[in-house]
Formats: C-alpha cells, structure tokens, sequence
C-alpha cells in the first residue's frame, strides 16, 4: 500500500513482477539496476533456492527522484513462478500498488501463462485487491525465441482488459524500459487520483509527462546495453587508486539454500496453507523484507563513508596549511568512528537499524517514518564535559511570551579543543541539564558569531522518551545548525512544553500522542527551500543530521514563522 509522508514530500509505492516460472521477472530487474544504478549504490537483494532459482522475491528499492515537489520511491518485487510456491506469491503481492504480468511468449509456455495469470487474479483477490482496477501493464517477454505465441492470440488470453502491453526480450534489455515506465506512469496517476494530490500540486494528468521525462534523464546516463542471463553472478569488488572515483561494491545480494535443505516455512509446499501456516509464512517473508532494506542501507552507509574518506585524501593530496590538514584529518576520523560504530551495531537488539541508538523500553514509531535513512555521525563528535552552573540573565526581547521559566544566558566561553576530544560524560538528569551539556560543548562555534543560547526551560524538566545518546547529537546538531544560520550576535530563545498530537496511521485511523516540544526562537536564517530541503531529509548538514536523528527517536520537525522575520524551529520527541 502506498506510504506518504506530506510534511516531507514523500512517496513511497510497490510495484510486482508476476509471472510463470523463468519467465523473465527477475533479468527485468536486474535490466532496471543495471539502467537505474550503473554505480551499484542499491543493492539487488535475491533469496533463492539451491537451484537459483527465485524462491521469495527480489527486492530493489529504486527512486525515481523529484516527481513534481515529491522525492518517489519505488520498491520492486519478484514473486517465485513455480507453482508449490502459491502461498509466498500472495503474501509478497499484498499491498501492491501496480502490477507487472511478464508473459514468456515461446509456444510451449502458453498454458503455463494463462495459469499463472488465473492464479494473479485469484491472489489479487485474497489480498482484497480488485484486478480490473489495479494498475496492470502486461510484456511479452522472449520475442526472440521461435516458435513464438501471435501477438493477437496473447492478447485475446493475457489482456482482455485491454492494458499497455509491451513485447521484449529482457536478456538484451528491450522492453524492459518501456514496460516500467508505463507501469509507473498508470500507477502514479492512480494514486494521484484515488488521493486527490492535485491539492498536494501532482495533477493526475501532468503525471505521464513528468514520469517519461524523469526516466529520459535517467537512460539518458544509463551504460551502454549489456545481455544479462538470469540470475548473473555478482560484479567483482572494484579497487580504486587514489584519486579514483568510490570503489563500487558488487550490486546483487544473493541468499541462498544449502541443497538438501527442507522448505524453511511452515506451509510452504502445496497451494494451500492453513491461517496459522499462512500468518507464521507472513511474518517471516515481512522479517526478510526488512533485513533486506537494513542490510542495503548498510552497504549505502558504508559507501558512503568510504567515498568520504576517499575525497579527504585527495585533498590531502594537494598543498594545504597545518589548520586545514588538522580539519581534514579530523573529518577522516569522524567517519571512520561512524563507520566502526555501524559495523559494532549490526545485531544489537536495541538499534533500530546499524548505526542508531536506541535506549530500553517500549518501541517507539514515528509519525510517518520512511524506511533506510541516511546513518547519523558518531556519538563521540558531540561528547561534551560537565559545564559550571548557569548564571540568571535578562529574557530576550524577541523571546515568546509563554515562557515555562526564568530565562537563564548560556554564553559561550572562549575557544577550546574540539568536542570529539573530551571524554565521555554521564548522561544528564534533566532536560535542562543536558541542554547546557550541549551548548558549553559548542561554545566555540557559538562564541565564532557571537550568538548565545538562552534557556527557558524548567529547571529539573523531564527528558524526552528517547535515546539519550542521540538526543544529545540531535541537541547538538540544531545549536550547531542555527549558530551558522542566523545573524551573528543573535539569541536563540529556548522552551519547553508539553504538545498533544494526532496522527495519522496507515490504515487511515487517528492515534493521539504526547510529544514534548523544544522550540528554538531565532532571528530567521533558514527560507523556505532551506526548511524543504531540510524536511526532506536532503539537508547534508547539521540540521539535515538533526533531522534524521529526531526521525530515528520517533518525533519530527516543523518551523513556524513569526512576526518581525522570527522563526522559530520545533523539535517534538516522544514524551
């Protein structure tokens, strides 16, 4: 089902391939990869049988980037063909936004075809999908080999809805574009439809042009066609020299039984399952689908990271002064600590994917949370020392009249080693407390503009219901943020109070919650497409790095403009 997210301008859809047995589902998603990644920073994740051949799904999270405002993403499903294999095929087609039948238009395949469009309607059915009205485009896969199936005779068998149909052979990538950029043109204008987001500025009938001109930039820089066979080895670990472009990782995953080895589901064989087998076969294909995602969004970390490094030593390369190799050296550092946090956190039962923090206790889900954010920097880059009490000071004139207490100035201090170098503290007590942890932490890029941060939070207030680890890095990233944005020798006025929130759930039910708000009063610096950009996750610096934090801790972000040019920046997190 499709996942939205319009405070950051996110769609997120489900597309399957479906089909007979080796019909060609799974080398139309490796054509896809091959065209849509050429550098392999997504990852095609296979879990095959002994015999390789696809027993669940491939699973291939593709975006297609800015659709008219809205970051598009796409996940692709194969289903298996092979028939003991029916009850995993309706489990994976459920929630399909759009289907793909991919037909295998060789003579001797004509009965296997029509059966396993039958049994797409029937699956479609059992996951209450009506198939008339689900976006649907069909390929005739295999026009090279003789004797072939007319393409009057697959029409009248396979498309009697009257959909695009595309003919292809998707070992030489012919067809293969085609057919996904129909799909998705047929699916997003449903959706565009269905969820009215004309009102959100997608117009249903913008939606085939805007798609066909994405998908032309995107062949427009794909490589050059390449046969692929089925189910292709992976691509050896490139090597680069310094200089060089990232290394690229091999760009197919692949899990595979041992042979001999028993079906690994309960219900597996045979067509029918009983609702115990079905609902155990359901949640263990749910548990690969999101180590799948996890495990390709540690490979893009880690990428990531390495590319990083890699361009800090080219410029280590080039001449610079002792200040400037200090920073650099510095900044190798700090992913090398995020790159050695996300390879200890694989498997800890309190990270909620490798690389995050979580603190015991209840699980905590975020309003509309996107699945595979960008890792947040190490811990250790904010690890403040034990600051001296705050002196009282005068409120700001532009500071909110709702204050919860007394103002208290914390201003920073003269400059001093960088944070990451300060041992590790104990975690605050309180609110307020951690707060003044932080802000004596970034005192220099503080005192650097002259801009002090003062607290009106209550003395002793509760800490959020969050990891305090990263909220200390996500307090860190907002001052960090906002002290480069606004004017210098401004104030950033800070409070505290308790929000009660709606929200929203996927199923279209409303579930009241308690946040706590932080808000930040500042002296404007962040326009309109800053807060966009920030909102949706495409913000590279510290409050890019805020945001994704308080995202992973299950709150959210919102700015709100106030008169005179103020702004004021809101943090909820869990209360």
């Amino acid at each position: 089902m499709v996942q939205f997210n319009f405070s950051e301008r996110t769609i997120k859809a489900k597309v399957v391939y479906y089909g007979p047995p080796q019909s060609g589902k799974t080398t139309n998603l490796e054509q896809i990869h091959r065209i849509s990644d050429p550098e392999g920073a997504n990852r095609l994740i296979s879990l095959n049988t002994a015999q390789d051949r696809t027993l669940f799904f491939d699973l291939l999270p593709f975006s297609l980037g800015t659709v008219s405002g809205y970051d598009f993403k796409i996940q692709l499903y194969t289903v298996p063909g092979q028939v003991q294999y029916n009850a995993t095929r309706r489990v994976v087609l459920a929630g399909a936004d759009a289907v793909v039948f991919v037909a295998d238009s060789h003579r001797p395949m004509a009965k296997e075809n029509l059966a396993a469009f039958e049994n797409m309607k029937v699956n479609l059915l059992a996951n209450r999908l009506v198939p008339e009205k689900v976006p649907l485009v069909v390929q005739y896969n295999k026009q090279d080999l003789q004797p072939l199936i007319p393409r009057e005779e697959l029409d009248r068998t396979l498309n009697l809805w009257g959909r695009k149909a595309f003919a292809a052979v998707a070992a030489r990538g012919e067809g293969v574009m085609e057919t996904f950029v129909a799909v998705v043109q047929e699916m997003l204008s449903a959706i565009a439809v269905k969820y009215n987001l004309k009102e959100k500025g997608l117009d249903p009938e913008a939606v085939p042009g805007i798609v066909a001109q994405a998908f032309a930039e995107i062949v427009r820089k794909a490589p050059s066609p390449a046969p692929l066979a089925g189910a292709a080895p992976a691509a050896p670990v490139a090597v680069a020299a310094p200089g060089a472009a990232a290394p690229i990782s091999p760009s197919r995953m692949v899990i595979a039984e041992p042979e001999g080895v028993e079906p690994a589901y309960p219900g597996q064989v045979g067509s029918e399952v009983n609702p115990v087998s079905e609902e155990l076969l359901n949640r263990a294909i749910r548990a690969n689908v999101e180590l799948a995602q996890v495990l390709g969004q540690l490979v893009r970390d880690v990428a990531e990271g390495l590319g990083t490094i890699q361009a800090h030593l080219v410029r280590l390369a080039t001449p610079l002064d002792d200040a400037q190799r200090v920073h650099v050296a510095n900044a190798m550092g700090t992913q090398l600590q995020k790159l050695q946090r996300l390879l200890r956190d694989i498997g800890q039962p309190n990270a909620s994917r490798p690389g995050s923090a979580r603190a015991p206790g209840p699980p905590q889900t975020p309003p509309t949370p996107p699945r595979g954010t960008t890792a947040p920097p190490p811990a250790a880059a904010f690890a403040p020392p034990k600051p001296p009490p705050l002196p009282a000071a005068a409120p700001a004139s532009h500071a909110p009249p709702h204050s919860a207490a007394p103002a208290a100035s914390l201003r920073p201090a003269a400059a001093s080693p960088p944070a990451h170098a300060a041992p590790p503290t104990p975690a605050a007590a309180s609110f307020d407390g951690l707060v003044a942890e932080v802000v004596q932490a970034l005192r220099a890029a503080l005192a650097a503009r002259s801009v002090t941060v003062e607290s009106r939070i209550a003395r002793a207030a509760a800490l959020p219901r969050c990891s305090p680890v990263g909220l200390r890095r996500a307090l860190a990233g907002l001052f960090q943020g906002l002290a480069a944005v606004v004017a210098p020798q401004s104030a950033i006025v800070l409070r505290v109070e308790k929000k009660p929130v709606v929200l929203r759930g996927k199923d279209g039910g409303e579930l009241r919650r308690d946040f706590l708000m932080l808000a930040a009063t500042h002296a404007g610096g962040l326009g309109e497409p800053d807060q966009q950009r920030i909102l949706r996750g495409a913000d590279t610096g510290p409050l890019g790095e805020m945001q994704r934090l308080v995202r992973e801790m299950g709150g959210f972000i919102r700015f709100a403009p106030l008169p005179g040019g103020a702004l004021e920046t809101r943090v909820f997190l869990p209360a």
